[in-house]
């Protein structure tokens, strides 16, 4: 293990006892109140009273068993469909790609949670999704016929502290902070999911989590997806209140991939990944600032990267359609191809997609942005997000990279720094509790860092339809 674990872990736990303590971190994609982003979230045992069911879809919410001397068992039933056509005009900068293609991606979820008793319970989710029509470029999330998305039982042990800690093994999804570094992925058709062990813990006010998984690969058959032997992520991730100045984040995620590539070798990537993250909101102002280092090692290389990323804002709400305007910026090292010792290309592991705009076309590596940003509520239940992020190379001598850490040919042999400017407009109509529209729309101006690569401007128009039940 490349890091003392359990002192690091200890350290932790000290500072989330001795901090004023309220509340846990938020998702940077807050759901509406009924159904979570993570749906083993949804909490519906206050449906034990049936008269406080308001909809057709609440009798399958709380299903009751019995009552015995350990709580009530019940199951809860639940699921999404999802529709979203996607049309890229040069996908992937159009570098080995179509010049253009269209396709429609399905998404069927479904899932059982299933309270045993008040410390054991049972949480299972089945997933289908298809693709019709073809991208032109090779995806591996976008078809899986059928497959057990997650799957994982929860132990929750009493407690004299009067705490709620978890003890979860098996199939779940995850995602920490502003999922910067560990997210569901859920912009592509499958959301991403782990393998393994998950601690979790409320201490007064603050949440601790210690997680060892690794990622599952998705194959497109029946029942057929498997764990990724190759990947594993470890370390406690803790989220604790600082009284005014809104929740802090401290974690450390230790990262090892036997089969990492970089500067044209494949070797053992082993990496620990130490951050913060402060954020919060006053008096219409919030603010989002997370720092990361990265240390380790790559075949007989040392890893030395970093990442900052910031999201300042303020609200008009006394003002209609309460505009919001706001700066994002992003800057994550790349490396020095010329020092024979050192690599510095930062790995993000398990972003959100996407990750600076809409596109999906970059991750968090070799590149810095600066994005205005200004939304606008038309309607109450209306959101208008616009956007102009531009980006740069943070290195002359590395590329730009896509999911999966894949570098884009020829972009490390390029003299360009200027990598492009999104445009970005994306609309989203929450009709009900259950029904999410969508539309997006992004034009990608490519830069002489993609241009010299052969790389054009890339086109984006979305379409969607979320129904969650």
């Amino acid at each position: 293990m490349l890091i003392r674990f359990p002192r690091v872990l200890a350290g932790l736990l000290v500072i989330a006892l001795i901090l004023p303590l309220s509340a846990r971190g938020a998702s940077p994609e807050p759901g509406d109140p009924t159904y979570h982003n993570l749906r083993y979230d949804d909490d519906f045992s206050y449906l034990a009273d049936a008269s406080k069911a308001t909809s057709p879809w609440d009798k399958f919410k709380y299903m009751p068993l019995g009552d015995g001397q350990y709580g009530a068992s019940y199951v809860s039933l639940g699921g999404e469909l999802r529709f979203r056509a996607e049309s890229y005009l040069n996908p992937n900068f159009g570098i080995n790609a179509p010049p253009s293609n269209g396709y429609l991606l399905e998404r069927l979820l479904l899932n059982a949670d299933v309270h045993l008793t008040d410390y054991f319970r049972i949480f299972l989710q089945l997933g289908e999704m298809e693709r019709i029509g073809d991208r032109g470029v090779p995806s591996t999330t976008d078809i899986n016929q059928l497959d057990m998305m997650q799957a994982f039982v929860d132990l929750r042990p009493p407690s004299p502290l009067g705490d709620a800690p978890i003890v979860r093994i098996g199939r779940e999804e995850l995602l920490f902070g502003y999922q910067r570094l560990i997210a569901v992925r859920e912009g592509p058709n499958i959301r991403r999911d782990f393998d393994g062990f998950r601690f979790d813990d409320k201490i007064g006010g603050a949440s601790v989590d210690v997680i060892a998984v690794r990622p599952v690969s998705n194959a497109e058959g029946v029942f057929d997806d498997h764990t990724n032997m190759k990947q594993y992520i470890w370390g406690p991730y803790v989220t604790v209140p600082l009284g005014p100045l809104g929740k802090a984040d401290i974690y450390e995620l230790n990262y090892e991939n036997e089969s990492a590539k970089y500067r044209g070798l494949t070797g053992t990537e082993n990496r620990a990944t130490f951050g913060f993250r402060l954020f919060g909101d006053s008096n219409g102002f919030d603010w989002n600032a997370e720092f990361a280092g990265q240390r380790g090692t790559f075949r007989n290389l040392d890893i030395r990267a970093d990442m900052l990323a910031g999201i300042f804002g303020y609200t008009f709400r006394d003002t209609l359609w309460e505009p919001r305007i706001g700066i994002e910026s992003n800057f994550a090292t790349g490396d020095n191809a010329h020092d024979r010792h050192t690599l510095g290309t930062f790995n993000a592991m398990y972003p959100r997609l996407p990750y600076f705009a809409e596109t999906s076309l970059l991750v968090p590596a070799n590149v810095y942005d600066i994005r205005p940003v200004v939304s606008v509520k038309p309607a109450k239940d209306v959101l208008a997000v616009f956007g102009w992020d531009t980006l740069w190379r943070a290195s002359m001598t590395d590329g730009l990279y896509g999911s999966g850490m894949v570098q884009y040919p020829g972009t490390a042999k390029v003299t360009g720094m200027r990598v492009g400017t999104e445009l970005s407009a994306d609309v989203r109509w929450r009709v009900n509790q259950h029904l999410l529209l969508g539309a997006i729309f992004a034009e990608f101006l490519s830069g002489p860092a993609v241009q010299e690569a052969l790389g054009k401007n890339v086109s984006f128009f979305v379409l969607f339809a979320t129904f969650r039940f």
